[in-house]
């Protein structure tokens, strides 16, 4: 069940960073469902990853969603003026920045200028078991990743350090529980109105493309629901994603593409094989006889 306390930690949040375990194939496509979600919350969302992977390159967002917050820094350093009090006049026709300085002077040249990105007032983390140890490298680069409340999701009741400010820690899949968290904060009165086909579940909202990548991870973790992970609960997810737009033929052709095309590869191999072992030419007359066999 998710709790209101959940709820309002997503809702107080504006720039989000969104950390799913690189060693676990499920939570990659539920970090993307993550995303589409908190981005019809009008939320600043980046996924942090190293290495995605190339077969999951069809749920990427399109350049429609992606946006890239930055703040915008004015650097002045300590050893040329003391400055004790900063405040900004704001009109039409400009902003005006005001420094109440104590000692120095400020020449042009001792002003820089740049971009920093947002630092997040939220870290959610999907199928981590252990922050600082599974993030080490990570936190070297973000630093400030330290500072952040962290949402806690993943399905390992045993391992998982529950390092969070929240955690949400279920034998499940990963999905079941994004699914659950998306229903729960994405209320009609706060879904933000887009040109993305959207289904209502239970008083609630999911969009096509989170539904795509929630389905896709179910998929992944039930390996297209043959093993023993395979449970009424998948079944009744996977059920509500498909009825939001979700097309399993199409995410199994994608996920298994490189699968398919490796085997037809071997048997190619194969079959070349076994007409150099009978002396015979390679060529069609030959391949189909072969076949005919």
């Amino acid at each position: 069940m998710i709790t209101d306390e959940v709820k309002n930690l997503i809702s107080q949040a504006k720039n989000i960073y969104v950390i799913p375990a690189e060693n676990s194939e499920e939570a990659v496509p539920c970090a993307l469902a993550l995303f589409y979600t908190l981005k019809h919350l009008n939320k600043n969302v980046n996924i942090v990853i190293d290495n995605f992977p190339e077969k999951l390159n069809f749920l990427v967002p399109s350049l429609d969603f992606i946006s890239y917050p930055r703040n915008f820094v004015i650097s002045i350093p300590a050893s040329v003026a003391e400055v004790s009090q900063v405040y900004y006049e704001k009109s039409e026709e400009n902003l005006k920045i005001h420094l109440t300085l104590d000692k120095g002077t400020i020449k042009k040249d001792n002003i820089s200028f740049y971009y920093a990105d947002a630092k997040p007032d939220l870290i959610i983390t999907l199928g981590i078991k252990d922050f600082r140890n599974e993030l080490e490298n990570k936190l070297n680069q973000f630093a400030f990743l330290m500072e952040s409340d962290i949402l806690n999701i993943d399905n390992s009741v045993q391992y998982n350090r529950n390092f969070g400010k929240i955690n949400l820690i279920k034998d499940s899949s990963l999905s079941e529980i994004v699914l659950s968290l998306a229903k729960s904060i994405l209320e009609p009165t706060n879904t933000i109105s887009t040109n993305t086909e959207q289904v209502a579940l239970n008083n609630t909202f999911i969009s096509k493309e989170s539904a795509t990548c929630l389905l896709s991870a179910l998929i992944i973790y039930t390996d297209n629901f043959k093993n023993n992970k395979t449970n009424s609960g998948v079944l009744e997810s996977a059920s509500i994603l498909m009825k939001a737009g979700a097309d399993r033929e199409k995410i199994i052709a994608e996920l298994y593409k490189a699968n398919s095309q490796t085997k037809q590869q071997e048997l190619i191999s194969a079959l070349f094989a076994k007409l150099a072992e009978q002396n015979l030419e390679i060529n069609q007359e030959n391949i189909l006889k072969y076949l005919e066999n």
